[in-house]
């Protein structure tokens, strides 16, 4: 095997796929990246058996063949090495020489028969999205998704594909998130609706890995149980999980006693303020709804006590109610309008929290009991 190519196009894919390998040493081939040339341009591949990646790029290819490579020590070597020029020629089955304007080294590889293999996409499945719409909903709603394995199933998004209609949910068991979006571009499905239970941290990959693409075609492997995401010179290969999801309709409340008016900015400087004294008495904010406004404190018997008072429109019931503040920051940090909205029950009834700049986000956050 033999080729040449950029060294700032080499150390750029070296970059994006190393993130994809095992962590924690599983089998000795999973800490390395293959190399294959295909069709023209240079392959690299990595693997954690839970995510895998296909990423192309540019080359100019004199003979055929693959190798693996440890990857962070190729990572790492060719990050130092000057712009320009690489050349690559596989001496043998098992060492690698890698030449540049002024240094040549060798590297001892594995062979790729070893490397496992990654499987492609089924083309009777796939469909194409606006890469935009979805991005945008995975950021508004993934904080959501558990980040604890104890039950796996709260690990992903409950992703469900309609022709004409986007649905993606969230939850960790004390919150949850809801994105509902009527699709412009409608999808070409082999089915009416396609449901799927994709990890979160799956779906964060891919908005790490977009850029500026404007399409992305999503279907399932031959055995139905990964997914496959293409972009241009890429491809993102996650397993899907399996089991049942919560059933999330019975979570959101059907109406509301009390609804409070809220400006974003000053809600998140009160949260902000309160969160100090928070931190030290189990995250636990408390809400009192007053005519006018709404009081929000904290206690922390090793610091002190906090009072905010925020400005507030307030429609029904005046109640008390108390929040992790870590839930609601979570939120704010994704709202971009001027107005929030809160819609109350009971002191023990889920909380319903609204962005008024955008009526199909919809996030609920279970509320603590309050400790005399």
């Amino acid at each position: 095997m033999k080729l040449s190519l950029l060294e700032e196009n080499l150390s750029q894919a070296l970059t994006h796929t190393s993130r994809f390998v095992a962590s924690k040493i599983q089998l000795p081939i999973l800490n390395h990246i293959l190399f294959s040339t295909d069709n023209g341009r240079l392959k690299l591949s990595a693997t954690n058996l839970e995510l895998a990646i296909n990423y192309w790029l540019g080359a100019k290819i004199e003979t055929e063949g693959s190798f693996c490579l440890p990857a962070k020590e190729i990572t790492e070597f060719v990050s130092y090495l000057p712009a320009g020029r690489l050349d690559l020629f596989l001496k043998d089955t098992n060492v690698l020489t890698l030449s540049s304007s002024k240094t040549e080294s060798n590297f001892a590889c594995l062979p790729p028969a070893d490397f496992p293999q990654i499987p492609s996409l089924d083309p009777k499945t796939a469909f194409e999205i606006d890469l935009p719409v979805l991005t945008q909903a995975i950021n508004q709603i993934a904080f959501a998704a558990a980040t604890d394995d104890s039950r796996p199933v709260l690990t992903a998004i409950l992703c469900t594909f309609g022709s004409e209609e986007l649905t993606l949910v969230a939850t960790d068991g004390f919150r949850l998130s809801l994105k509902n979006i009527k699709l412009v571009n409608p999808l070409k499905l082999s089915t009416e609706k396609q449901t799927l239970l994709i990890p979160a941290k799956s779906l964060l990959e891919i908005v790490k890995l977009a850029r500026n693409a404007k399409k992305i075609k999503i279907g399932l492997t031959p055995d139905s149980h990964q997914i496959v995401f293409v972009l241009e010179d890429l491809e993102l290969v996650s397993r899907l999980i399996d089991g049942e999801y919560p059933d999330y309709h019975r979570i959101i409340p059907k109406a509301s006693g009390t609804k409070v008016y809220l400006n974003r900015d000053e809600f998140t400087q009160a949260i902000k303020q309160t969160s100090v004294f928070a931190r030290q008495s189990a995250n636990v904010v408390k809400f009192s709804l007053k005519t006018k406004s709404v009081e929000l404190s904290a206690n922390a018997p090793q610091i002190g006590q906090n009072k905010a008072s925020i400005d507030a429109r307030i429609e029904g019931e005046a109640l008390e109610i108390a929040f992790n503040y870590k839930f609601i920051s979570d939120f704010l940090n994704i709202c971009t309008g001027e107005e929030i909205v809160l819609e109350l029950n009971e002191p023990l009834s889920p909380g319903l929290f609204r962005d008024q700049s955008d009526p199909h986000l919809t996030h609920i956050i279970m509320p603590v009991r309050i400790q005399d």
